[in-house]
This record gives structure tokens, C-alpha cells and sequence, in this order.
């Protein structure tokens, strides 16, 4: 959402940008009714840090870069759950658990580290009731999981809504927006949103998510002329545009249009010999062949826990430094000197690398087996670990010539779909 979200903003388009979900971590300019109805606007203070959670005495609060828990002597009596990027160690939630470690409630914390909404769960591990607080810790609103209700408080009336699309759609109504063209991107709550408005309008859906073998009911409600408000369908991903005009072979499929992603990058490429490896695992694909038949290239291999004696081996060698427990600030300075990106590790994705190295404009490789996020790597970068001789060759390559790896950093913006402000505004006018 956050990348549709800027390359609107890039193209000129200026519009309130409302969420139906909030996780109390918008960025400034976004909107929530739950936000809006809270009062959210005049929060302030910073976010709460694991060990800041308020636990009964003698309770204690264990934690490291990846997740947190409280414990009531040796049982565990919360599970903390961190804001992104994990190594801040910033509360999102905490899950209160039973003697059954059956999770019993969540507190949900904002970025101003106030618990801004609770969700209460039965004994078969069912949400029933979440409810949102103001910042003077008064209930305002209260969501029935069971019923499907929504009830409000707001300016000492109480509002009783039969469904989420009714409550969103009293809101939009109460901030007066014109609604004569809304962009949205899913075929829930938003779709339904935009189905009950009863003034003519021009909307488009943004289609974000893969497509299996059918073309979604709700968009078919679309594409059959059902929603009269929808003129539009616009896919962000080439292979899903081409997956839909594959599954929808009628002569409504001229509502699809593609369009990418306006994205603005952190930094340039430096073109210089440092290669990056985010792991919490001591596997790391071909990492002993690579070190030794690309010996020109540096690679700075990070964790944020200890590493094993199997990783602690690499570092005798001449072109490697290890980065055991890493800080946040060490990890800001390896993004900012590295060029080349190695998604090679097995085990989860950590900290969200592949993403962040797509921004800071490294080059990025990868192998079959691996992959934690193919949206931003070019499949010419992608290699079977048999083919390990090529993806050294491809390395040595680019360090001996600046052009190749020019021409791969373009190659792999385009097929990460992106495209120019122009564009945003030629689809869109």
C-alpha cells in the first residue's frame, strides 16, 4: 500500500488518503476512521520500548532483536510483538496469555507508545470485542466481532452501526469529502465502500495481489458492469496484468490497465567491491565458492544475534567481516556502503532486506532455493545453486565493468515495475 501510496503522491496526487485498517502506525497524512474518532492527532510522545511494558512486580520482561515475553516466574504470561524494523525493539502488541498459553487479549500500541486499542479472545482463540481508546484512555469505539456491529462515542451521542462499511461510510460523510472519484485497493471493505455510495462517480481499483486460477467474484461484479461507480481496474504487476487478460477473455477486460510504482530511491549505486548478506542463520548458500572465485568483492555478512562457529570461520578470510548482534546504526552504515545485495541465506528474511536493498539501489542476486521477496529482484539475477559459476561470473563482471552493472540496476527497476510521474498522470487524466 505505502508504495501506491507515494507514487500517487509523486504524480501530483493529492487527495485524503484514508485506511479501513489501523495498526496505530500510519504514516503522517494517512487517515483512519479509528484514528479520526480517537483523536489520534494530538498524541504525543514516543514509542514504547520493549522493556517499558508495565508487567505486575516481580514479573520479568526477556528480549532480544527479534521478539520479546513476559514471564510470571518460568511461565509465559505475554508474547511482545515489535514495530518495524525489529531491531528498534519498538512495542506493536502484546499478547496476553493464559495458564494454557491461549492468547487471551492483545493491547495494541501506537508510535506515541499508547495503548490505543484492545482485542479480547474467547477460549477457542476467537476474537470477540475490540475496543478503541482516546488518549485520555476512554473507550470511543467498540467493534463486536460476534454481531458485527460498531458502536461509537462521539460528541456525547452514541452511534450503533450494523456493519464496518456503514460506520467507514458515516465517517467519510462526516468529513465532508466530495467522494466523486475514490482509488482503492481491495475487494473487501474498501470495495464495499465504494458499491454504497449513491452519487455518481469514476473510481479505480489498484489490484496489488496475485491472481490464482479465477478472476476474483467482487472484481467479476466489476467487470460485468455491476458496480457503476468502478471504471477502472489497474494492476501494479506485469505478470498479474497478463494473468488477468489470461483468465477474463470478454470485452470488459479493457478496463485493466497497467501501471507501476513511482519509487524514490534512498541513494545511487557507488559501484565499489562491498556485498551484503542479512542472516540469522549459519546457511548460507555457496557462501565458501563465492568467497573464494569472487575474491575482488568484500562481503559484510550481519546478524543481529551471536553467530556459530560455522559462520565465525569465515572470517578468516581476507575478504570478509562478520557483524555478530548488529546495531541499528551499524546496519544503516553497511546499507550505505554496500552495492550489491546476496538474498542467499536460508532461514527468514531479516529485516526486511531485499526490500531495502531494492531502495538503496543495490544490486541484488539471489538463488531458486532462496528467495524472501522475488517482487524486487530481475529474474536474470535469479540462479539455480548448480549454476553457482555463473552467478560468480556475473559478480566479476560487474566489478570489472561499471556499464554491466549499470544495465542490471536498470533491468532490475523495470521488472519491479517502475515507471515515471508521466505515466501516473497519462493513465489516470
Amino acid at each position: 500500500m505505502i508504495d501506491l501510496y507515494k507514487s500517487l503522491l509523486a504524480a501530483g496526487y493529492t487527495q485524503p488518503t484514508v485506511v479501513i485498517e489501523d495498526d496505530g502506525w500510519l504514516p503522517t497524512g494517512i487517515e483512519s476512521p479509528y484514528s479520526f474518532f480517537s483523536n489520534d492527532s494530538i498524541d504525543q510522545g514516543d514509542p514504547l520500548f520493549f522493556n517499558q511494558v508495565c508487567v505486575p512486580e516481580l514479573w520479568e520482561i526477556k528480549g532480544d532483536n527479534s521478539s520479546a515475553a513476559v514471564f510470571d516466574y518460568d511461565r509465559k504470561a505475554a508474547e511482545i510483538i515489535y514495530a518495524s524494523p525489529k531491531d528498534k525493539r519498538l512495542v506493536k502488541e502484546v499478547r496476553w496469555l493464559d495458564k494454557g498459553q491461549r492468547v487471551r487479549s492483545i493491547d495494541y500500541y501506537n508510535r506515541c507508545g499508547r495503548i490505543f486499542a484492545e482485542t479480547i479472545y474467547n477460549l477457542d482463540g476467537q476474537a470477540i470485542t475490540k475496543t478503541f481508546y482516546s488518549s485520555k484512555k476512554l473507550e470511543v469505539i467498540v467493534e463486536n466481532f460476534v454481531t458485527n456491529d460498531i458502536i461509537l462515542n462521539y460528541k456525547h451521542q452514541i452511534f450503533d452501526f450494523q456493519s464496518k462499511e456503514e460506520f467507514v461510510q458515516f465517517y467519510l460523510e462526516l468529513k465532508g469529502y466530495l467522494l466523486d472519484r475514490i482509488f482503492y485497493n481491495s475487494l473487501s471493505y474498501p470495495f464495499f465502500v465504494s458499491l454504497n455510495v449513491k452519487r455518481p462517480g469514476k473510481d479505480i481499483l489498484f489490484w496489488q495481489e496475485p491472481l490464482d486460477n479465477e478472476i476474483p467474484s467482487n472484481m467479476q461484479i466489476i467487470l460485468n458492469g455491476q458496480s457503476k461507480r468502478t471504471r477502472r481496474i489497474i494492476f501494479n504487476k506485469k505478470s498479474t496484468f497478463k494473468r488477468a487478460k489470461e483468465l477474463w477473455n470478454k470485452p470488459s477486460a479493457d478496463m485493466f490497465s497497467l501501471l507501476g510504482y513511482i519509487y524514490e530511491f534512498m541513494r545511487t549505486n557507488k559501484h565499489e567491491n562491498n556485498a551484503l548478506i542479512m542472516t540469522n542463520s549459519d546457511n548460507i548458500e555457496k557462501i565458501d565458492y563465492l568467497i573464494k572465485n569472487v575474491p575482488n568483492m568484500h562481503f559484510n555478512i550481519a546478524a543481529v544475534t551471536e553467530m556459530s562457529s560455522r559462520l565465525s570461520k569465515l572470517a578468516m578470510f581476507s575478504n570478509v567481516t562478520l557483524f555478530p548482534n548488529i546495531s541499528h546504526k551499524m546496519t544503516e552504515m553497511l546499507w550505505q556502503n554496500s552495492d550489491y545485495y546476496l538474498d542467499i541465506n536460508h532461514g527468514g528474511e531479516l529485516l526486511n532486506a531485499v526490500r531495502t536493498a531494492f531502495f538503496n539501489n543495490l544490486l541484488i542476486l539471489s538463488f531458486s532455493n532462496i528467495l524472501h521477496n522475488q517482487e524486487y529482484l530481475a529474474l536474470e539475477n535469479i540462479y539455480n545453486p548448480k549454476d553457482i559459476e555463473k552467478i560468480s561470473k556475473k559478480m566479476n563482471e560487474c566489478l570489472k565493468n561499471d556499464a554491466i552493472l549499470q544495465k542490471l540496476l536498470q533491468v532490475q527497476h523495470s521488472e519491479a515495475n517502475e515507471v515515471k510521474v508521466k505515466d501516473y498522470q497519462n493513465v489516470l487524466k
